[in-house]
Formats: C-alpha cells, structure tokens, sequence
C-alpha cells in the first residue's frame, strides 16, 4: 500500500468524519422537529439539488483527472486554471438560466410549497458548484488538508446556520436549505485563493479551446453515468412521492441516509485520496505499479467496508429508533438492502480505474445507464404494491448489475489481482462478528446508546480477532498494528501521568 495515499487517507478523514458526525446528529434533530411529509419535501428538493449538481460535476471530474499531468508542466497550468474557471461559469449559467424558467412553467402542476423550495435550492446549487470546482482542484494539488478543513466547514456551518434559522426565525425546511447555502457564500473568495495562483481570472479570451474540448469529451459521458447513477440512488424519492406520497419518501429516505452515510462515508473517503495518487502513478511508473496500487485499495476496502456492512445491518433497529424516533422506525427493514448495495457501489469505483487511465469513459455511462433504467423499471412495477421496500430491494439488485457491467468492460483493458483471499477471510470474519453483535444486542440491558456503543466495540474486538486467527495479515502489518497499538498506549499512560 503506497504510504502517501495511507497519509491522503489520514488527512481526508475529518472531510468524511465531521460530515457523517453531522449528518448523524441532525436526523434525531430534524426528524423531531418535522414529521415524515415535510421531511419528505426537503428530501425532494436536494434530490434535484443532486442531480443538477450532477450534471456540472463533468467539470470537477475531469479537472481530478487531468490537472496532475498539467502539474507536470507548470508553462500551460495557468492557462489550464483560466480555461476551467471560464468553463465553470458558462455550465453554471447553462444550468441555471432553464431551471428557473422551467419552475415558472412547471409552476402550475406543483404545489406552491413545493416550487418555492425548489427556488431556494437554485440557490443552493449555484454556490455549491462553486465549490465543488474549487476543491477538486485541491484534491488535485493534493492540498488534503485544505480540502478537509473547508468540507468540515461546510457541514458544520450548514447545520448550524440551518437550525439557528429554523429556532431563531421560526422557518420551516428551508432554513436547511438556506442554512446550507449561506454557509458557503463567505468562505468562497478563501476557497477562490487557496485553490488557484496569482494571476488567474475568469478571462473567456484566455481559454484553450483545445484543452476545453479533452475535458469536454472526456467528462460528458461521465456526466450522463453520473445522472444514471443519481436514478440508481435517488430517483426513488421521484416514484414515492408521485405513487405513494411524501410521507413514505420521508420514511424511506431517513433509513436510506442512515445506511448510506455510513458506506459512502468510506467510499467517498476513498474516492478522495486515490484520484491524484493513481494517475500519477499511471503516468509515471506504468502499468503494473498502476495495477498493485488498486489491487492494495480494493483489499483495503473489503476490509473495512464489508463488517462496516454487516455490523450496521444487525443493529439496524436500535439505530433507526435511536436516531429517527418512533415515528421512522418502521423503516429499518431496507437498512440491509441499502448498505450492500452502496457498499458494491464503493466496490465497482476500484473497477472504474482501468477505464479512467485509458480515458474510455463510455462503458461506464452504458453500465450506469443500463442499472439506472432498470431501477426505474423495476420501481414503477413494485413500488405501488409494496412501497418503499420495494425501492429499497431494487436498489441493492440494479446496483450488482453496474458493478457486473463495469467489471466486464473493465477487465478487457486493465486486468489486476482482485484479493479473493481476503475477500474470503473477511466475509468469514464478518459473519463470526455479525453473530456475536446480534446476540449482544439482545442480551445487552443498557440505554439505546450504551447497547449501541458497546455493541461496536464488541464487534471491532471480535472482528480483528477474527481477521488474526485467520491470518488475513502479514508480518509486516502484524507488527505495524502492533506499534501502532504501543503508541496508542505510551500515549494514554502520558497522559495520566501528566
């Protein structure tokens, strides 16, 4: 495992931390100051705030791709900074000029509440574009500090400002919609210098026509695998609302963010530090350096995304209770469906790299495409009989089926060792745990949040004690852990003493 991407590791952890901490703390918040129908309404709202985002996300994704080879040649990176900047404010404008024509025209055939909160999350859009461009190009100068520090700010401000504006103002849901918006407009002239030099400006003239039609080509299929994948995961919300109302889309979606925070909190954790890494490695040292380094990334993974999986499954219950209250707990059931299927999500992004370094980014749209038609099939058949269950289920299936295509596109150009033993040792590992949690969980006679944390703790014990036995590890991070743990506790003993 290339020790710069352990430390890029390290360093996005409070970008992915913080914001799942967040995340977690505002559901038993919001869910106890809306009922599930106006849960629902602001669950609607940034489903479309995603998929407009989506759809600009052509540019940040391209921009992680090629500014490490620009890097390399520091005599066309001000021209590559100019011509980005430039491009993000047309695709900003494109975007947003017909959605707020088309709210005015759709304006009639939805309800009043609903198209006004639609307009606030215009807004919303608008500087989270900003944004988002910005600090990819910080995740592509490696500046993971930087990176984090700004995303700690985001989540926490957001909330923050969110709930002050719903306590202090007496608004309804979008004062998490403002909340969101307001805490990102000041810090973006910050954003603005940390990610670009001196010099750079939003200057049509400067921008390299050439360089703009690479990234054109290069993220447009991307960005049309990305809305197919915002179908796989949130279109839901779309078919619920329409067919079975907003109080099952508030049901649903609280499980769902449950589950899915959970993974994507590694997934995307992953997401963030492997891009800048794995292209250098790709354009500098070649192929099979390129293929060890993502074989290392996919065992790193299984080993932490899978008990992570099946940890939460078992206690999904006593989570859905204790964070969402009486009135959600019914939704726990599609908790299971939603962290497997989110966790081959996280999976399927190792197979996407033999594709990124050969720049063919047309199969991933078609297996994206494909999953994403399917899921909407497949709701519209069984989401009016069986609801949001059913919504869950097909998740878990359309979400297999992308990873199945993308491995099948995949492997035709970049072939890499996939850790079947560890794949092995860690499902073993991660039934023994998920047995012993399941009955500590019943046993157990604490508050909701004792069981909880002790049924965590329980689990990481007998998870790693499970992993040793089966000897998943070598001698070489067998005496790593070992150090690490001596560290841990000289430190704790330094502590006391002090």
């Amino acid at each position: 495992m290339s020790d710069g991407f352990l430390k890029d590791i390290a360093k996005y952890l409070p970008a992915q931390i913080v914001p799942g901490i967040v995340g977690l703390v505002s559901i038993p918040v919001v869910t106890r100051i809306f009922p599930p129908a106006e849960y629902g309404y602001y669950n609607l709202v940034m489903a479309t705030v995603m998929i407009l985002s989506t759809v600009f996300g052509w540019l940040p994704t391209s921009i992680t791709r090629y500014y490490p080879a620009y890097a390399c040649r520091p005599q066309e990176l001000e021209v590559f900074k100019t011509t980005v900047t430039s491009l993000g404010v047309v695709a900003l404008i494109v975007l947003f000029v017909p959605y707020y024509a088309a709210l005015l025209l759709l304006g009639p055939w939805m309800s009043a509440k609903l198209q006004f909160l639609l307009m606030i999350g215009g807004l919303l859009f608008a500087v989270t574009c900003g944004f988002n461009l910005f600090q990819s190009i910080l995740r592509s100068k490696r500046f993971a500090g930087r990176y984090s520090a700004f995303a700690v700010w985001q989540s926490v401000a957001g909330f923050g400002v969110g709930i002050a504006l719903i306590l202090l103002l007496g608004l309804g849901v979008e004062g998490l919609l403002l909340g969101a918006a307001f805490s990102i407009v000041p810090i973006l002239p910050l954003l603005w210098r940390q990610a670009m030099d001196a010099g750079v400006r939003i200057r049509f003239a400067g921008v390299d026509l050439k360089i703009a039609k690479t990234m054109f080509l290069y993220g447009l299929p991307l960005m049309v695998g990305n809305l197919a994948a915002w179908v796989l995961s949130l279109s839901d919300r779309y078919v619920l609302g329409l067919l079975r109302g907003t109080g099952e889309v508030g049901l649903y979606s609280l499980s769902y963010n449950i589950a899915d925070k959970s993974i994507m909190l590694l997934a995307t954790l992953f997401l963030m530090a492997e891009p800048a890494i794995g292209v250098r490695i790709w354009e500098n040292q070649g192929e099979q350096d390129s293929q060890r380094f993502v074989a290392n990334v996919a065992r790193l993974y299984l080993l932490l995304g899978i008990p992570s999986a099946v940890g939460l499954s078992v206690v999904s219950r006593l989570v859905v209770s204790l964070l969402g209250g009486a009135e959600y707990a019914e939704g726990y059931r599609i908790v299971p469906f939603v962290l497997f299927g989110v966790l081959l999500l996280g999976l399927q992004q190792r197979f996407h790299w033999g594709l990124l370094y050969h720049q063919k980014t047309g199969p991933i749209t078609i297996a994206l495409v494909v999953a994403g038609l399917l899921k909407v099939l497949l709701n519209v058949l069984f989401v009016p009989r069986y609801g949001y269950f059913a919504a869950a289920v097909t998740t878990l299936i359309c979400y297999a089926v992308s990873m199945c295509l993308i491995i099948w596109f995949s492997r035709r150009l970049f072939v890499w060792r996939f850790p079947y033993r560890s794949l092995f040792n860690v499902v073993v590992a991660s039934a023994v745990m998920g047995v012993v949690v399941f009955y500590a969980e019943q046993l157990l006679t604490l508050s909701r949040v004792l069981r909880l944390l002790a049924c965590m703790g329980v689990g990481a014990v007998v998870y790693a004690a499970a992993l040793l036995a089966l000897r998943e590890f070598s001698s070489q991070e067998v005496g790593a852990i070992r150090q690490v743990i001596s560290r841990t506790f000289t430190g704790l003993q330094a502590d006391r003493a002090a």
